[in-house]
């Protein structure tokens, strides 16, 4: 495969109430990281601060340091239109995504949505029906799928096998602007799609004040779990059960958010996207059948049954 020709892209990153904004930009501007945390390829140069129903306190601090990085900031996100490359939409609240993604992807600019991608199915739906009508390149996804330890499952399980089944484990710290497992446990859900792909036909959940067990079966009869915490030890991590082995890793955070850096890149220059938005409509049916399944005391529900 040829290499991609090299263009420096000018991002622009809309609301800082998460520290994704300052983690980001940092690698791409190489400013206060090491020289193997910083990724090639784009540059942060506008930024709007926003509001936020989640953490507006963090704010104030994000935006001084974005600014010492080097970010000029815009008194709206559409001041930005005509001067970027693509967006990095990174609102701690799922709810104003597609409000804040609605113009940029209308202007056919390559978008990343952070985690969760929507708080809702429809919402999701109008995003991605508005990537494909403007020809824009769209994704979301969490950092973990691509933690160097779940990447380099791909190389083992050539070695071990077809995976039957696995068991992903992480914190599941909640929200209400981010229901059930949008806010935290979305991560796990993440890992876990990363290892079976897609297919899963329905679910249940066991939760607790301080856990929450999902096992869902796939339509081929395979089943995965996520176990989420909210106390105790909240590592991440995950078992797979293969053909001929089982691989059990812990799952490393250090190179997260430079490998996602690197995949915006790839995916802002090549037009396809790092995770298949029908992939990511999964797993927000996923977690959503799994809310309400917990409302439900634990009741199986149906993924296709999901709004």
């Amino acid at each position: 495969m040829a290499a991609l020709p090299f263009i420096m892209l000018r991002l622009g990153i809309v609301d800082f109430d998460s520290s994704h904004c300052i983690e980001f930009t940092r690698r791409f501007n190489a400013r206060g990281v090491t020289q193997d945390q910083c990724v090639a390829g784009a540059r942060v140069i506008l930024g709007w601060p926003g509001d936020s129903t989640v953490a507006p306190q963090r704010i104030p601090g994000f935006e001084q340091q974005m600014v010492e990085c080097g970010v000029e900031l815009v008194a709206s996100p559409l001041a930005m239109l005509g001067k970027i490359d693509g967006v990095l939409i990174l609102s701690l609240g799922g709810e104003v995504h597609l409000e804040r993604a609605r113009p940029f992807l209308e202007a056919g600019l390559p978008t990343y949505i952070d985690k969760p991608f929507t708080c809702t199915q429809s919402d999701a739906r109008t995003l991605v029906n508005l990537a494909t009508q403007h020809n824009s390149t769209l994704f979301a996804t969490s950092a973990l799928r691509y933690s160097d330890d779940v990447d380099q499952f791909a190389a083992i399980s050539r070695r071990a096998g077809a995976t039957l089944g696995a068991v992903v484990h992480g914190p599941g710290h909640q929200h209400p602007s981010n229901p059930g497992l949008l806010h935290y446990g979305i991560h796990a859900v993440e890992v876990l799609y990363t290892l079976m792909g897609t297919g899963c036909a329905w679910l249940h959940s066991c939760h607790t004040e301080h856990a929450e067990v999902v096992t869902g079966q796939w339509s081929d009869g395979r089943t995965g779990t996520i176990r989420v915490a909210r106390r105790g030890d909240t590592r991440y991590g995950f078992q797979a059960f293969c053909e001929q082995g089982i691989v059990q890793r812990p799952v490393s955070t250090r190179f997260a958010y430079r490998n996602l850096c690197r995949e915006m890149v790839t995916s802002f220059q090549s037009g396809r996207p790092a995770v298949n938005p029908s992939t990511t409509l999964e797993i927000l049916s996923f977690i959503t059948a799994a809310f309400r399944s917990q409302q439900a005391h634990g009741a199986r529900v149906e993924l296709e049954f999901v709004d």
